[in-house]
């Protein structure tokens, strides 16, 4: 491998297995532009219809119920029950794949108490369980929102006694699932 700076900043542009710090995804849509702005001041927030009050998630340009376009973002009680959880095994993000060389990465689907189902990050150490992997369907839960460290804003859902209410006992639990730190790879470029 060449080490001229002209040669690693390409390589480093087209292969991101080698650079040193990879970061989740950043891309995102216009609306989901709008999710991470709307949800930086709260700990939830999602699209509710101004005409018929149905809750919007993924945000959408008109309502699921009555595509009214006056659609707008409010602070939204994170309390649900698990649908189902699954456990990442392969991704095709740098980010993710050096993560699940430790172990696999907990995922949730949450039916919100609002009505609309997300997908999130779960953060197993909150649970009781001896086992965290016989969580059942119907576990109450509560979602929130954090910035990860692509500064896009993530869902993560907690045991519903785990404590949420400030900014920091919810940066506390982003940064226990290391949401907050790129993956580094000590020999990258």
């Amino acid at each position: 491998m060449s080490t001229t700076p002209t040669m690693q900043s390409r390589l480093k542009l087209n292969r991101p297995s080698l650079r040193k710090l990879a970061r989740p995804p950043k891309q995102r849509t216009p609306l989901g532009t709008d999710f991470n702005a709307a949800n930086l001041p709260v700990a939830l927030a999602l699209q509710h219809c101004r005409d018929c009050g149905s809750v919007q998630y993924p945000p959408r340009e008109l309502c699921r119920q009555c595509l009214g376009d006056a659609l707008v973002w409010r602070a939204t009680a994170g309390s649900g029950s698990l649908v189902s959880r699954v456990e990442l095994h392969h991704s095709l993000w740098e980010y993710f794949k050096r993560r699940l060389a430790e172990k696999p990465w907990p995922v949730a689907s949450v039916r919100l108490d609002c009505g609309v189902i997300v997908f999130a990050h779960l953060a197993l150490q909150t649970f009781d369980s001896e086992a965290p992997g016989t969580l059942a369907a119907d576990t109450a839960v509560q979602v929130f929102t954090h910035t990860d460290c692509s500064l896009n804003a993530v869902m993560i859902a907690v045991a519903a006694s785990t404590p949420t209410a400030s900014r920091s006992q919810r940066h506390a639990i982003a940064a226990g699932l290391g949401l907050l730190e790129p993956a580094i790879k000590p020999e990258g470029i």
